[in-house]
């Protein structure tokens, strides 16, 4: 999206070295990909046993609540920083990290520590577009999702930008993560932004935790009903983010 300096204040011109950025931007996110996977697969092993019979016993839930209390702070920051990364590398799927959360901690305070991630994961994409520019959104998102994006005028002025990013925020199964590195170009305020978008995510995140605490207390048919309103809301938006760029389009035919 075009931004021009009197409506964004501190907006950095292009970088002299985009595919340089974009590389090196790649390289990083695969390593932290790896070193998530190398985390989980020694955790798992090395609590194998505990986890075993905390998920073959009748009560699993309270099994896994007590294993998870011997973690202290310690497990809450682990999640936080997970799901944090989840944002910053975009790649990563958020909703195993919700399912989990929602497992571990339920489904209030699983979103909150979700939520806390999400905002630390935002501030960090924010502030790293605005300084390395649009080479970074490439390391991670087809260029071509973007000048498409470039070209809807109703991301142009700042009120209109603030509700579509709620809206598009608010309704599940819409490519979140890269409204969240295109944001930056846009002329919505960093904190505006991370606000917005926070409470948009929100609700989803709710219903997700609520739905791994649902499978993991063996109430599967709760869990399909929040699975089922979540796939209905996936479907609304994506009608309307459809509807949005082909009215844009004729539009801009015409």
């Amino acid at each position: 999206m075009k931004v021009t300096p009197d409506k964004r204040k501190g907006c950095t011109p292009p970088m002299k070295h985009p595919d340089t950025i974009k590389k090196t931007a790649q390289y990083i996110g695969i390593g932290v990909l790896f070193a998530m996977l190398i985390f989980l697969v020694g955790f798992i092993t090395w609590h194998w046993d505990a986890l075993f019979s905390i998920f073959t016993s009748e009560t699993p839930s309270d099994g896994l609540e007590k294993f998870i209390a011997g973690f202290g702070i310690w497990g809450c920051l682990i999640l936080v920083l997970f799901q944090m990364l989840q944002i910053v590398v975009a790649f990563l799927p958020g909703e195993p990290i919700e399912l989990v959360s929602g497992m571990m901690y339920g489904g209030f305070f699983g979103t909150l520590l979700c939520l806390a991630g999400v905002v630390l994961g935002t501030y960090l994409v924010f502030f790293a577009v605005q300084k390395f520019g649009s080479s970074l959104i490439a390391a991670f998102h087809d260029e071509k999702k973007l000048k498409k994006l470039n070209h809807l005028s109703c991301f142009r002025s700042e009120k209109n930008a603030e509700l579509l990013t709620f809206i598009l925020f608010l309704i599940p199964g819409l490519p979140k993560d890269f409204f969240a590195f295109a944001a930056p170009l846009t002329p919505i305020r960093m904190h505006r932004f991370v606000l917005i978008s926070t409470l948009g995510r929100a609700p989803g995140m709710l219903i997700t935790t609520y739905a791994g605490k649902s499978l993991l207390e063996g109430n599967w048919i709760l869990a399909l009903v929040l699975y089922g309103l979540l796939g209905i809301g996936a479907l609304i938006g994506l009608i309307y983010y459809r509807k949005l760029t082909k009215n844009e389009a004729s539009s801009k035919a015409s």
